[in-house]
């Protein structure tokens, strides 16, 4: 048998061994999950945790920070590595100012049981929104907030609540968009199981929605926001963040912009 023939013949099983192997890894290439340490057991004032039960019976906790009741609550659903107490310290502009700050957390995440997956987390996060709004606060005053990751469930939700306001950071129009530019040799969009396919739910969300994306961010490319953005309905706000990129942005001053954004909300 040739050297050419035996190529012939390696080059795709090569190939096919890779494929499978993505296929069957998928999920701990797109989630990236820590356990809460104990600094952040002993440093999470003025969160507290909460606990809500599952659809499959698992207990998940997320963290809380009670403000004044006539402000607004933002729930914040956060990126795809670490933790929810990972990003108290990027939030505390919001409980300063005197809102409720929910910061949910994942399963397979912090202490949480089970592992992640996008019918697991959006379930999840309908719960979470259960919890909140049982404690008496209403739908209108609620404020759904998602990075990254984050921008998936917090979208979802947005398509089931008349919710105040959708804020977006570092948002994408879909798992396989970005999948598919990231690995552009293989077919990704008819592997992956989790998809969190935002761009062909936002058209039905009424709320007012602003997004920030880094113009530099190297993970989710600008255009894939640009992208959600466009299908989404007004009114509508894209802030292209200069000179940032995925993992660099000036929380704080996001974080004062969405202030002002949802004042009058």
């Amino acid at each position: 048998m040739s050297t050419i023939i035996k190529i012939l013949m390696i080059v795709p099983a090569i190939y096919l061994v890779l494929l499978l192997l993505l296929f069957i890894f998928q999920r701990s290439l797109m989630y990236f999950p820590a356990p809460l340490d104990d600094f952040q057991r002993q440093h999470h004032l003025p969160f507290e945790e909460i606990s809500i039960m599952s659809e499959d019976g698992l207990e998940i906790k997320s963290w809380i920070a009670k403000k004044e009741p006539d402000k607004k609550t933002i729930v914040f659903f956060h990126g795809n590595a670490g933790n929810a107490a990972h990003r108290i310290p990027m939030l505390k502009e919001f409980f300063r100012a005197g809102h409720t700050v929910v910061l949910a957390e994942y399963r397979g995440y912090g202490d949480n049981p089970g592992k992640p997956s996008e019918n697991g987390i959006i379930s999840d996060a309908e719960r979470l929104m259960e919890y909140v709004i049982a404690q008496g606060t209403a739908v209108e005053d609620i404020v759904l907030m998602g990075r990254s990751l984050g921008t998936g469930p917090s979208t979802n939700l947005a398509t089931k609540y008349d919710v105040a306001a959708l804020i977006l950071v570092s948002p994408f129009s879909s798992f396989p968009d970005v999948a598919a530019s990231t690995y552009p040799y293989f077919p990704v969009r008819f592997l992956m199981k989790d998809k969190f396919d935002s761009k062909s739910i936002i058209k039905n969300i009424k709320a007012p929605v602003l997004m920030f994306h880094g113009e530099f961010d190297r993970i989710i490319p600008l255009h894939f926001g640009e992208a959600l953005f466009e299908a989404a309905n007004e009114p509508k706000q894209f802030e292209r963040i200069l000179m940032r990129g995925h993992n660099n942005l000036d929380m704080e001053a996001i974080n004062n912009k969405i202030l002002e954004f949802i004042l009058d909300k």
